[in-house]
C-alpha cells in the first residue's frame, strides 16, 4: 500500500471511529450499551465503526464486507488492537457462518445492496432472539444527491436529468472502473417502498422507523420539511433522502 493510500485510509479509519460513530448514533438519539455484547456490523468499510464499538465496551464483534481493500487495511489495523476478539469477513453474509450476534449495525450501506432481501435476512438469522438491529443509510438513489458525490454538481437531482450513462461515465472516469450500468457500480437504485417492503419481511419488531433524520433538530425538522411532497406517491422516493430503523429480532422462525 502506497503512502498516500495509507494516509487517506488512516485518514477515513479515524474518522469513521469519531465523528462517523456519533453522527450515526445521533440519527438514533445516542448509542446502546455495548458492553459485552457481540456485535455485527454489515459493510464494516475500513473499521473504524467496529473500533469505536470495541472501544466501548463490546465483548467481540463480526465485520462484513466485499471490498478487499478495505478489508487489507483493517484487518491489521483492528487485529493490532483487538486480536481474534474481531472477525473481519470478506463476502456475501449469506454464504457465511459464525455465531449468533446481540446487536446488528449498519451504517450507509443498504443502499449499496443488491440482493436486499436475502442480505437481510441473512441478517436477522445470525441474530439472537432479541438482538437489536440498526439500519441508517442514506443517500438513497433517488434523492437530490444521490449520486454520493460523483455528478461534479450541487444541483439537485442532476444525476437523474443527465441520464444513467452520463452517471457510469463519471463514475468510472473517477473510480478507474469500467461498469455498465448503475447497479454494477454499486447503487441498488432502490427505493423507499423496497426497503419497506424488504424491512417488514423480517422476523422483528419495528421499533422505530424515521426518514430524513438529521444530526441536530434544527436539521431533522428542516430534512423531514422536504418529505412533505411525498405525500403524493410517485414524489415519495425523490424527496427520500435517508431511512433509519431500530429493528428487534422476535423468536419467529
Amino acid at each position: 500500500m502506497d503512502a498516500a493510500r495509507q494516509s487517506y485510509d488512516d485518514y477515513r479509519f479515524a474518522r469513521q471511529s469519531q465523528a462517523g460513530f456519533a453522527n450515526f448514533w445521533s440519527r438514533f438519539g445516542g448509542p446502546p450499551s455495548f458492553a459485552g455484547k457481540r456485535v455485527l456490523e454489515l459493510g464494516s468499510g475500513r473499521g473504524g465503526m467496529i473500533h469505536a464499538i470495541m472501544r466501548a465496551g463490546a465483548a467481540s464483534a463480526v465485520g462484513v464486507e466485499i471490498d478487499e481493500d478495505y478489508l487489507a487495511f483493517a484487518r491489521p489495523r483492528l487485529a493490532a488492537e483487538w486480536g481474534d476478539r474481531v472477525d473481519m469477513r470478506e463476502g456475501d453474509i449469506a454464504q457465511m457462518d459464525f455465531a449468533p450476534v446481540d446487536l446488528v449495525v449498519s451504517c450507509n450501506t443498504l443502499e449499496h445492496v443488491l440482493d436486499l432481501d436475502n442480505t437481510l435476512q441473512a441478517t436477522a438469522a445470525r441474530c439472537k432472539p432479541g438482538a437489536d438491529m440498526y439500519f441508517g443509510f442514506a443517500p438513497l438513489w433517488y434523492s437530490p444527491y444521490g449520486h454520493h458525490g460523483f455528478a461534479d454538481s450541487r444541483v439537485p437531482w442532476i444525476h437523474l436529468l443527465r441520464g444513467e450513462d452520463d452517471f457510469v461515465s463519471r463514475f468510472n472516469r473517477d473510480c478507474n472502473t469500467h461498469f455498465r450500468t448503475v447497479r454494477e457500480a454499486g447503487f441498488n437504485k432502490y427505493g423507499p417502498a423496497e426497503f419497506e417492503r424488504a424491512i417488514r419481511a423480517l422476523p422483528v419488531e419495528v421499533l422505530s422507523s424515521r426518514r430524513n433524520v438529521g444530526t441536530t433538530k434544527w436539521r431533522t425538522a428542516l430534512s423531514q420539511l422536504f418529505l412533505i411532497p411525498g405525500l403524493i406517491p410517485p414524489l415519495e422516493k425523490y424527496v427520500t433522502v435517508g431511512m433509519y430503523w431500530h429493528l428487534r429480532k422476535t423468536d419467529e422462525v
